[in-house]
């Protein structure tokens, strides 16, 4: 059975991303893991903070809610991610270990310095053919990019848009902050739009770095 390892910078990152395509990818039966490479805590413009603790609780149960197969926790900390030496050699032995057929992560244009660092540390680890599917997400409309996102691979969502927004619900402090469920319907129309190019009710896209087209969702 396929193994899909889903790479965040953040708690919440991938369910923004690649929630959808996670929760589709579990119906079929794959084995998903998901790894978030930092401790998660900050604190934001308005003086708010957000405890590690906090947004790793909510990892969890969001992560149970998509089913996925397991969680992996690095501590770096939140803006301070590497993008070499040590991290790189921890996530390659991630890939020995699991030996997935599809790693997600971000795209390396992100404009947030972290998503930057995962997606170098994905292609780092994905040299010379060792993950056969290698994709990177979409960024989100608030974060501008400087090059843009370009979207060649779609995913028909529309049977798991509803788990997908029920994950994001689950990281409470984040959909407090952003308007609750404001942040629902703007990640919902985005799917809407991106499924609007494939005549697809609601979709998720992603940029193709590598794949195997033995592999189809």
């Amino acid at each position: 059975m396929p193994k899909i390892l889903a790479m965040g910078a953040h708690p919440d990152d991938m369910e923004l991303e690649a929630g959808g395509t996670l929760a589709k990818f579990i119906k079929k039966g794959y084995d998903v893991y998901l790894l978030i490479l930092t401790s998660g805590g900050y604190t934001d413009m308005n003086g708010n903070t957000y405890f590690d603790e906090q947004l790793r609780n909510e990892a969890i149960n969001a992560s149970k809610i998509l089913g996925i197969k397991e969680v992996i926790f690095y501590d770096y900390h939140t803006t301070e991610l590497p993008s070499g030496g040590e991290i790189v050699s921890k996530v390659d032995a991630l890939v020995d270990e699991i030996k997935p057929d599809v790693f997600i992560s971000h795209h390396p244009f992100d404009s947030h310095q972290d998503h930057k660092a995962a997606a170098d540390i994905m292609f780092a680890v994905s040299r010379q053919g060792r993950v056969k599917t290698v994709l990177s997400g979409s960024t989100l409309p608030y974060r501008p990019n400087v090059f843009a996102f370009r979207p060649q691979f779609y995913v028909d969502i529309t049977d798991t848009i509803d788990t997908k927004m029920d994950a994001i619900r689950a990281y409470e402090t984040q959909y407090n902050k952003f308007g609750g469920e404001v942040l629902i319907e703007r990640v919902r129309s985005m799917a809407r739009t991106y499924g609007w190019a494939m005549s697809y009710e609601f979709a998720e896209c992603f940029e193709v770095i590598r794949m195997d087209d033995s592999l189809w969702i």
